[in-house]
This record gives structure tokens, C-alpha cells and sequence, in this order.
């Protein structure tokens, strides 16, 4: 198979954002730019030049309306959907990708058989109070870490072999407990989240995220979006930006010490052989 450069995989993402943007737009769907995404939009006018992915984040009832639309993309393009509703999948959100393309021989197994994605996050609704906040995020991140334990070899996934080594010792009970329930734990996940959709608390993050306490923001940053720049793309963002990039990143604007840009490169993708 011939090897996928990094100029190739990222006009390949920018053709799925492309795709989700014209699919949000035709079906009146809001959604924005996430996390190293959004701050490369306001900072660099596209990619991070040392980063290599695209996120999307909508608010959970916007990212249930999208999927539904992506099942009918699913089948019928070269863009799949991976999302637990039509396939075993082990984290809590969902992809896009392109169906030419394949990930090559790597420790992080839950990407298996997948190809080169844009990753879409839905944004739960989380209590007010700090203490129950914690305490709702940490019970979500191990429903999270019950979800990757559904599967071999999923549930020993690592960049280096040392972390799937020691996730082997610490994920093999849950293992044990939960093998093969990949939908079941998937559902529960998600049921879980929504505890507080219809409640009057006032923040909002994506509940398994790697920030953890750092993801939480006022939910009205998600009743204003607008246009930005992302390469040679218009795609859309929260208006009040700045709110969310100060909470995750601080002074954004300034470039981090290049000891600290960092990259994934533990992963390599190639074209499927016709």
C-alpha cells in the first residue's frame, strides 16, 4: 500500500469538513471548529503547522441531528461514519472518514480499520456546582474507560508500547466485565451525559475530554457561531471564540516552546490498494 504524506492526509480532512460544513448548512445543523482545530483557525488561518487533525464540537441535540444525516452519507460515498450506532467503536464521540484510505500497523487499535477522519464531539450540558461537576466528569471518564474496555485489542491501545502494556494490567477487569457489550456500554454512555440537558445548570464540555476540568465553558458560547478561516475553507465557530481558547490554552496567541509542539506521528495512513 502507498503511504499517505501529511499534505495528502490534510487535503483529505479538509474534503471532510468540507462535507460536514455543506451537511450542517443544508439541514440548518450549527457546529464549530474544536479544540487545536479552532486555535488553529484564530492563530495560524488553518492547520497548526505541527498538528495533523481536525475536530468538530456541536451541542448534544445538534450532534445527534448530525449523525443521523452521516448514517445516509454512510451509505452511500466514500465517506464512513464511525459512530457505535453502525459499528463497534470504543470512545465516546464519532468520525468521519474516508473510505480509500487506511491506518497502517499502530499500538492505538481502536482506530482499526478506520482511515484518515475528522473526529466530531458532542458537548454535554454539566452541572453548575464545581464539586458536582468534578464529580459528574469523573464518573463519565470511567463509563469512558468502561467503553474502550469492550474489546481486544482496543482496551490495550498506546502510543508506546510501555502505555499498552501497563493499560493491559489496568483495563483487564473491566475487560473481564464487559467484553463484547461494546453497544450496550456505548448507549449507557450517552444516556448517562444527558443527565443534566434539561436542567437549569449553565455549562457545557465534552465529557471524556483529555483537558478534563479545563472543559467546561458557559453554555451560551454555543448560541452564537460565524464564519472563520481554515485554510482554503469557510467553516463555522462559536463567535466568542476567545472565551474558549483562554480556558484550554491561556494566552493563546503565543506559540508554545517547540519542545512542545507535538504531533501524531505514532500514526501512519495509506491508500487502500485498488
Amino acid at each position: 500500500m502507498k503511504e499517505i504524506l501529511t499534505k495528502e492526509m490534510r487535503q483529505i480532512q479538509l474534503e471532510i469538513l468540507r462535507l460536514i460544513d455543506k451537511t450542517c448548512r443544508e439541514n440548518n445543523i450549527e457546529y464549530s471548529l474544536g479544540g487545536g482545530s479552532l486555535l488553529g483557525a484564530i492563530r495560524h488561518k488553518g492547520f497548526i503547522p505541527w498538528d495533523d487533525d481536525i475536530d468538530v464540537m456541536l451541542r448534544r441535540d445538534e450532534y445527534e441531528r448530525l449523525i443521523d444525516v452521516l448514517r445516509v452519507v454512510d451509505n452511500d460515498s466514500q465517506y464512513k461514519l464511525w459512530h457505535y450506532s453502525n459499528r463497534p467503536t470504543y470512545q465516546p464521540y464519532a468520525k468521519l472518514y474516508d473510505n480509500r484510505t487506511i491506518l497502517g500497523k499502530s499500538l492505538d487499535h481502536m482506530w482499526m480499520g478506520i482511515g484518515v477522519h475528522v473526529d466530531i464531539f458532542p458537548m454535554d450540558v454539566l452541572p453548575s456546582d464545581e464539586l458536582e461537576r468534578i464529580n459528574f466528569m469523573k464518573k463519565m471518564q470511567s463509563k469512558a474507560e468502561d467503553l474502550v474496555s469492550t474489546g481486544f485489542p482496543a482496551f490495550v491501545s498506546g502510543s508506546k508500547w510501555q502505555y499498552a502494556f501497563a493499560r493491559f494490567f489496568l483495563r483487564a477487569p473491566r475487560f473481564l466485565r464487559y467484553h463484547g457489550k461494546n453497544k450496550e456500554i456505548a448507549l449507557e454512555y450517552d444516556n448517562m451525559s444527558q443527565k443534566y440537558c434539561h436542567s437549569k445548570a449553565d455549562e457545557i464540555g465534552f465529557l471524556a475530554s483529555r483537558y478534563f476540568d479545563k472543559e467546561h465553558f458557559p453554555k451560551v458560547l454555543f448560541d452564537e457561531f460565524e464564519d472563520t478561516v481554515f485554510e482554503n475553507l469557510n467553516p463555522r465557530k462559536i463567535k466568542n471564540h476567545s472565551r474558549y481558547l483562554e480556558q484550554i490554552f491561556g494566552d493563546f496567541m503565543q506559540l508554545p516552546p517547540e519542545n512542545k509542539r507535538v504531533t501524531h506521528d505514532f500514526y501512519t495512513w495509506y491508500w487502500k490498494e485498488d
